[in-house]
């Protein structure tokens, strides 16, 4: 390792597609290169499912990317070892990256887990045993919620810290609305598979009233991760109206989008903070989501969102109702978020608070 007065860091990317944890790092990662920080980043092979424009974009920065890591096979150890230790201290980005974390430890080099998965935890752990093992290696576990942190402290005793996600301030044009502007505009962004709860969308407008229906565009756009799943979706949606499903979008077409609409929908049962929910308010959007992951911990029924329970479709179709009915509704709730926002998740305050983190744990280390 050196001995200079920062540290080199390697960050372990699992993914660099434009989806929550990848836009999440490139973030981090964006804001360390422009405060000057010795930054590279293990990244996906080229044409494996798992690599996107993200490892463009971080060369584009500058950023020294190496192309070495593959899913869809067993981890090269050693390969992964001996770029750990070029660096002075590891990032390994969510849960399945914990060869990167093992490594680490072997060549005596800190590292830091960055963990987004919450109730997704407890299948990952049953069939990949390495990643309950390694959990216990790892010098901090970074998390961005409470909720989730309690979660992994039932499995580890390793010191796990919170930090809440932070983004630079969505910047984005609404593209032309394909709909009459006086419908009310929903939006649910996310990969097409059950976790996402697209299916509990549909449900809940078909539950609206022909009215409320006709007053409103119902829109998803996302990869497809489950194909049957989406095509179950494409038949129910194509026999309603103002229900449309739209292929997996690049990041500026999903802040076009969100731009577009009046209303981001989260549908999911499983999550740990969307980053379509901070995107959307940034943008000073309603937001209708279920009550999953750390939500509660910034959003607040009534006041800079409206809450439902997972897996109900009616208390979603009765919050979709609400915004379609209640005059002033969406802007009150659009305009508490995006103050909810500016408070709680800036990129400096998110970037200030990791950069800290390598710090500490470069420093124990060396003790």
């Amino acid at each position: 390792m050196t001995t200079q007065s920062r540290a080199r860091v390697l960050f372990f990317a699992h993914e660099t597609t434009w989806s929550g944890a990848p836009i999440q790092l490139f973030h981090l990662l964006s804001w360390l290169k422009r405060k000057g920080w010795e930054i590279a980043v293990a990244a996906p092979k080229p044409n494996t499912a798992e690599s996107g424009p993200i490892s463009g974009e971080l060369q584009r920065i500058g950023v020294e990317v190496f192309p070495v890591i593959d899913l869809s096979a067993p981890p090269d150890l050693a390969e992964l070892g001996a770029l750990c230790a070029r660096f002075d201290v590891v990032v390994a980005n969510t849960l399945v990256m914990w060869a990167p974390i093992r490594e680490a430890n072997e060549q005596g080099v800190p590292a830091i887990w960055y963990i987004h998965e919450s109730l997704v935890a407890h299948h990952l752990i049953t069939h990949i045993p390495e990643i309950k093992a390694a959990l216990g290696l790892a010098d901090i576990l970074v998390m961005p919620t409470r909720r989730t942190a309690r979660l992994y402290a039932t499995w580890t005793d390793r010191p796990i810290e919170v930090v809440p996600y932070g983004i630079p301030s969505a910047k984005a044009t609404p593209g032309k609305p394909e709909k009459d502007s006086e419908l009310i505009r929903f939006l649910l962004l996310g990969t097409y598979e059950p976790r996402k709860g697209q299916d509990l969308y549909v449900q809940a407008i078909d539950q609206l009233s022909t009215t409320a229906k006709s007053r409103a565009v119902f829109q998803m756009a996302g990869r497809i991760l489950d194909r049957p799943f989406y095509e179950r979706l494409a038949q129910q949606a194509g026999q309603m109206p103002n229900v449309e499903l739209r292929d997996a979008l690049d990041h500026s077409e999903a802040l076009e989008a969100s731009a577009a609409a009046d209303v981001l929908v989260c549908a999911s049962r499983d999550e740990t903070m969307p980053i379509a929910i901070l995107e959307a308010m940034s943008l000073g959007k309603a937001i209708i989501t279920t009550n999953v992951g750390g939500v509660e911990e910034w959003l607040n029924d009534g006041v800079n969102a409206l809450l439902v329970p997972a897996e109900d479709s009616l208390a979603l179709a009765e919050a979709l109702r609400r915004c379609v009915d209640e005059p002033g509704l969406i802007a009150s709730l659009g305009g508490n978020a995006r103050r909810t926002f500016s408070e709680n998740f800036s990129i400096d305050r998110l970037g200030e608070r990791f950069s800290a983190l390598i710090e500490r744990v470069r420093k124990e280390k060396a003790r």
